[in-house]
């Protein structure tokens, strides 16, 4: 009865160390890549095929992973990361399709709240988009989902305080804002207006919403981090094979600096 009662005491202890880690996540390995060279006491394990990377970043505890492209993968990798490692925290980091007139690459965008823009119904009058669908039927009042609001602010916060790497002789800029979600890489000029005059949305990219959605289920605190790889228009490819990179080292620098705040 004694060995009974001491490995659950022990199994508690464990999942309370577990259920201290703030977790990150980036779609690609260039996201993630500085922040996994930035860890101490790195750890691998993996867990249904993903590759977890636990150890301490600006003395915080932490798990690193990359969730894959697009709304799928980013939710199956949330799942078998909450299921896991019971993260306080979720930070996801890395680029995105500037969507503000002024956006250009390099410039960051923290998501106050997200929308998935391709959900939704078709009929005679063309596509709407609808609120997000409850797990238990019926739909949620309203389209965006809310980011933490104290994540928001800090991360406004270290955003003052970090130099950003330059692109083209141009400091960066940061905006807080909308930020769009859907399955597809936009690389059209009319697709990228109409995004920013429907939801006002400052950036595009393809995980943020079905994470989001996902951690107001379980109520776990969230905040999405964008750095511009491009501007959603007719030359998106090109502009995110040149800028992926110090994009990606920007969004990660913001994240290093959220975790100074926390």
């Amino acid at each position: 009865m004694k060995k009974v009662i001491l490995g659950l005491f022990f199994l508690f202890i464990s999942l309370s160390v577990q259920a201290q880690r703030i977790a990150i996540m980036g779609a690609l390995d260039q996201e993630i890549a500085i922040l996994l060279d930035s860890m101490k006491s790195s750890k691998k394990v993996s867990r249904g095929g993903i590759d977890f990377f636990t150890g301490k970043l600006k003395g915080k505890k932490v798990v690193i992973l990359k969730a894959g492209v697009g709304k799928v993968n980013a939710s199956y990798s949330t799942a078998i990361l909450t299921e896991n490692f019971s993260p306080s925290v979720l930070i996801f980091t890395g680029v995105a399709g500037g969507l503000h007139p002024e956006a250009l690459p390099g410039d960051i965008v923290i998501g106050e709240k997200l929308v998935q823009f391709d959900f939704g119904q078709v009929d005679s009058t063309g596509f709407k988009v609808s609120p997000f669908r409850k797990l238990n039927g019926g739909r949620h009042e309203e389209l965006y989902v809310e980011a933490d609001r104290k994540l928001v602010e800090k991360s406004a916060s270290a955003a003052r305080k970090i130099e950003f790497v330059p692109i083209s002789n141009r400091t960066p800029k940061v905006f807080s804002g909308v930020i769009a979600t859907g399955d597809i890489f936009v690389s059209n000029d009319e697709k990228a207006a109409w995004l920013y005059e429907e939801f006002n949305a400052l950036a595009t990219e393809m995980e943020g919403a079905a994470i989001a959605h996902i951690c107001r289920t379980l109520g776990i605190p969230f905040i999405i981090i964008r750095s511009c790889s491009d501007n959603a228009n007719n030359h998106a490819r090109v502009n995110f094979n040149q800028f992926v990179g110090p994009a990606s080292v920007n969004s990660a620098h913001l994240v290093l600096g959220i975790l100074e705040e926390m």
